[in-house]
């Protein structure tokens, strides 16, 4: 298997589509298409272990609880469980963003930073793009006023009953990463949050 080159297709201001060429294990020459957040998908520039955004995994120690957001996503045509999330500014580290991202979607601000992943991909099979999660204690009181016009979200602490709970539903939507963190956060209580 061989990546030989790429070819955009069509650019918008926060994905790009892509025309990916390759060879099978048999050398015959194929064609991928997939989308970046980059102007040239990683495959090609080799910056694997870029993230291009954020998710925040915030425990409120104070409270002992998860924060859980529910927010609307234009791609499942309506609301997903899931963390606080966003796209890394030019120059801007992980700890930045997440404060950044956190403050702006839930109100809370950031304490400490536990532990970060490496860039992780969740759909390689239609995307590069890479994300990072970022485990942090936050503190405050939740509130959405911060919220731009395009997000719609709503803030929950949970304790670990409540997430089991969640977790129960059939019914409702949830990214995929959130779940996990979610059922190990059950299963193994806030050590698994602060890695202690």
């Amino acid at each position: 298997m061989k990546i030989i080159d790429s070819t955009v297709i069509t650019r918008s201001q926060f994905a790009t589509m892509v025309a990916v060429n390759y060879e099978d294990r048999r050398g015959n020459r194929k064609r991928w298409h997939m989308v970046t957040r980059e102007e040239q998908p990683k495959c090609i520039t080799g910056r694997i272990q870029h993230p291009d955004a954020t998710i925040i995994v915030p425990y409120h120690r104070h409270e002992d609880k998860l924060v859980v957001i529910k927010e609307f996503r234009v791609p499942v045509g309506g609301y997903q469980y899931g963390f606080p999330a966003g796209l890394l500014d030019p120059g801007e580290d992980l700890a930045a963003t997440a404060a950044r991202e956190l403050h702006e979607e839930t109100g809370l601000e950031l304490v400490r930073v536990y532990r970060e992943s490496p860039a992780i991909f969740s759909s390689a099979g239609i995307t590069d793009e890479a994300i990072s999660m970022v485990f942090a204690e936050v503190q405050g009181t939740p509130a959405t006023h911060r919220n731009g016009d395009s997000e719609d979200i709503e803030v929950f602490m949970l304790d670990r009953e409540a997430v089991r709970d969640l977790l129960k539903y059939t019914d409702i939507v949830f990214g995929a990463r959130a779940w996990l963190v979610m059922d190990a956060y059950v299963r193994m209580g806030s050590g698994y949050l602060t890695g202690g």
